[in-house]
């Protein structure tokens, strides 16, 4: 009778409180459009030949569009060895999906007043006080240095136009001298990397080309004197809590690692998986607490999590009450930051802003469209925001060499179907 009593009065308060709220009607979300059906028919027959193929041991897709959920599928597996399913719960490494997740906090700064984005980096960071420039090597193979003709700048940093190289993608004299230094380890804090780096050369003059390099691993170190916190500790109490990013951090944890995917690499002969080998640290890093927290590449997330972060984004920089940027802010983020300066390797049709690429056209296979902002990470993890049509799209998978079967190319048309933007 109690129990009776109690589900009765319970009762009675939803009554009463449905009664007392009676003029705010609650409207159910609207059914999905026949654009809605047509998107998911093309990307499912797009995943179903990504599987049946076998060129990707596993992946998913989500994408919201004007606020909600249109579509979800993940297929194959997170673990093909294994045959563990690729889930909507399965942990990926995001690589350099971390970059405009480093570009979004260090602005947080930025707004605080911290510094100015023409700011010289060694106002903050001394040992960038006295860089010089390669110009070439001797006859005797020792390197020829100048002096850069201004300093490198923290607007430089986020735009790629430092001078700095990465030294795992190319193979110039600086990338080999990064690579002899070891500067990437993990063993290695921000705070050392930035140290060590200071002491390397540019490979160009500051603002003279747009450069793919470890310049966001330079603003992870920058945050942490800025805020006086390690990166970790600011990204999960400033982006991560806020946003209720529970999966996101620089390692997954002991309990979860069961949902950690395994990762692969496609070239000639196959995929074939990687563990620890040279030069790929596949595991080992994301699964212990090491020293190096790499802004530019080095967190883990689920796709759920990284869709919060993109429609924070997609949102002018809110979502669900937590502001991270102000609108401002972010549109000064996703706007062209390169002018005339060269753009080398950066592709046709793009410009870039402050740690985002920005679609300017799409002559190209690539099918965003113009005014959209994007990036990738290093085994095959892909987003876009588009703002013209209120679109958000993440696609996870974990192969190194997707770019070779086009993989972003063909989910991006099939996103938008026939009828590009």
């Amino acid at each position: 009778m109690r129990r009776f009593q109690f589900g009765l009065m319970a009762l009675c308060g939803i009554l009463l409180a449905s009664c007392a709220t009676s003029t705010q009607t609650v409207q159910a979300p609207p059914p999905f459009s026949a654009q809605d059906t047509a998107r998911a028919e093309r990307l499912d027959a797009f995943l179903a030949q990504v599987k049946s193929k076998g060129i990707v041991p596993g992946a998913s897709v989500l994408v919201y569009q004007s606020g909600r959920e249109t579509y979800f599928k993940a297929v194959g597996n997170q673990d093909r060895e294994a045959e563990t399913p690729f889930t909507r719960d399965t942990i990926v490494r995001v690589y350099s999906m971390t970059k405009p997740i480093t570009g979004i906090a260090l602005m947080m700064l930025f707004e605080e007043g911290k510094f100015a984005l023409d700011d010289p980096i060694s106002k903050f960071m001394p040992e960038y006080a006295d860089l010089k420039v390669f110009t070439g090597l001797d006859a005797e193979g020792n390197p020829q240095l100048t002096a850069p003709n201004r300093p490198v700048t923290v607007r430089d940093l986020m735009r790629h136009t430092a001078g700095m190289t990465y030294g795992v993608f190319g193979d110039t004299p600086v990338d080999k001298m990064y690579r002899k230094s070891g500067l990437l380890g993990y063993d290695r804090t921000n705070e050392q990397l930035s140290h060590d780096l200071g002491t390397m050369p540019l490979l160009f003059q500051p603002g003279e080309t747009w450069h793919y390099s470890v310049a966001v691993d330079v603003q992870g170190r920058l945050i942490e004197v800025l805020s006086g916190q390690t990166l970790g500790v600011f990204l999960k109490n400033r982006i991560f809590d806020p946003l209720g990013m529970k999966d996101t951090g620089f390692m997954v944890p002991k309990d979860q690692q069961a949902r950690f995917a395994a990762m692969y690499q496609l070239n000639k002969k196959g995929v074939k998986r990687l563990g620890d080998e040279p030069p790929f640290s596949a595991d080992s890093p994301f699964i212990t607490d090491v020293a190096f927290e790499s802004g530019g590449g080095g967190l883990v997330s689920s796709i759920d999590d990284y869709m919060r972060f993109a429609r924070m984004l997609q949102n002018e920089g809110i979502l669900d009450g937590a502001r991270l940027v102000n609108p401002k802010t972010l549109h000064m983020m996703t706007q062209d930051q390169l002018g005339n300066i060269a753009r080398e390797g950066l592709g046709e049709d793009n410009t870039f802003g402050l740690d985002f690429a920005i679609r300017t056209d799409h002559q190209s296979e690539l099918a965003y469209a113009p005014g959209s902002f994007y990036w990738g990470g290093l085994a095959g993890t892909f987003f876009f925001v588009d703002p013209a049509n209120d679109l958000t799209v993440v696609m996870y998978d974990q192969l190194i060499g997707a770019d070779a079967v086009k993989l972003r190319e063909r989910m991006a048309r099939a996103v938008y179907g026939p009828s590009l933007p």
